[in-house]
């Protein structure tokens, strides 16, 4: 008896199909194809970007009419106006009147404003001490005299000079337990000297006149100011 081999009609899961030549050539048509497509599409991407590159460089715009000038930077400029020795701004004496230097000492102890020696404090202010009540002589180069009298201040003459009185701290029942201040400003031409006379009710129990002994004293240093 003869045996004949007989094969499956049918391929086993397990067995591998076979590409015919057919497709073979397909795959590699399309292949081709898409690496045709990358290439136009690089070309495409890299004109772009030269393009940008151009433009920055060489920004389109109106051309500049006329031509242009040069200068040497030494050449002298003839509009000028200032120079560093005359200066923008004109400046004062930032001193102009010191207190505790320009009042002799034999002035200020005659009228009882010695009872401790004078003391500077900040900027141009000079402190007297009276004992029973303090004073305070300061100059202001910054500010006008205009500018810092209040509403209710009363212009006078003192000595020849402009001047006016008012009150910082009226002598009420709350200000009692603290200090009652009072002032004579003096207009000059940097601006103005303010003095100001201030005590304390509850250390000064014979609470002295504010007004009047400010005013006095007013008079008594007046020509030793400088104005």
């Amino acid at each position: 008896m003869f045996l004949f081999p007989v094969l499956a009609a049918t391929t086993d899961r397990y067995t591998p199909r076979r590409v015919g030549h057919m497709g073979g050539a397909a795959a590699v048509q399309a292949g081709g194809l898409m690496a045709a497509k990358l290439r136009i599409l690089s070309a495409l991407c890299a004109l772009v970007a030269a393009v940008i590159v151009v433009w920055q460089t060489n920004p389109a715009g109106p051309a500049a009419a006329g031509s242009v000038e040069l200068r040497s930077t030494a050449a002298p400029l003839s509009d000028v106006s200032t120079t560093i020795k005359w200066p923008v701004v004109d400046t004062v004496n930032p001193r102009p009147f010191d207190p505790c230097e320009d009042i002799p000492l034999d002035v200020i102890q005659r009228i009882g404003l010695a009872y401790t020696p004078p003391s500077p404090e900040d900027g141009l202010r000079c402190h007297y001490d009276a004992g029973n009540y303090q004073m305070a002589v300061e100059a202001f180069v910054w500010r006008t005299y205009e500018a810092t009298l209040p509403a209710d201040a009363v212009e006078l003459d003192v000595n020849g000079h402009r001047a006016a009185q008012y009150w910082i701290m009226k002598p009420t029942d709350w200000n009692d337990r603290w200090w009652v201040t009072c002032m004579v400003a003096f207009k000059t031409s940097y601006g103005l000297i303010q003095q100001s006379l201030f005590y304390s009710p509850i250390e000064s129990p014979d609470k002295p006149d504010c007004l009047q002994t400010n005013l006095q004293r007013a008079h008594e240093l007046s020509s030793f100011y400088k104005y």
